[in-house]
């Protein structure tokens, strides 16, 4: 099985982001959505490029 993460976000009025591996669905990270939105800025700019650079395809 590929292990991924799982996202999700809150409800109306819950400004919480959790987020999960597939393989340990029991252990859950919980952030806001501000600092899951500076995350995703971040990757999207190229941030963290560098922790992929010699990864093969």
């Amino acid at each position: 099985m590929p292990e991924y993460l799982e996202v999700a976000f809150g409800n109306e009025g819950d400004d919480n982001v959790y987020i999960r591996e597939n393989l340990h669905p029991e252990k859950v990270v919980i952030t806001t959505q501000r600092k899951w939105d500076a995350f995703v800025l971040g990757v999207q700019a190229g941030e963290f490029d560098h922790f992929v650079a010699d990864l093969e395809d």
